[in-house]
């Protein structure tokens, strides 16, 4: 899933659309470039304790 957080749809939109499509699949992405990025940073903050709650870990793309 793509959060979409390059076009900074707000923290509470970013949260939501996770929560909402995480069953549809575990892969989330969010993007560190291109500008100001406090939405996905705040979102992070919010979104993995939930995620840990719900028994998922994180992992990181290896090359």
């Amino acid at each position: 899933m793509t959060c979409k957080d390059f076009e900074r749809p707000g923290t509470d939109a970013m949260v939501a659309t996770v929560e909402r499509e995480l069953p549809n699949g575990p892969t989330i992405l969010f993007h560190d470039a291109g500008g100001h990025r406090s939405q996905t940073v705040e979102a992070l903050r919010r979104i993995l304790p939930w995620l840990k709650e719900q028994g998922y870990s994180c992992g990181f793309p290896v090359r």
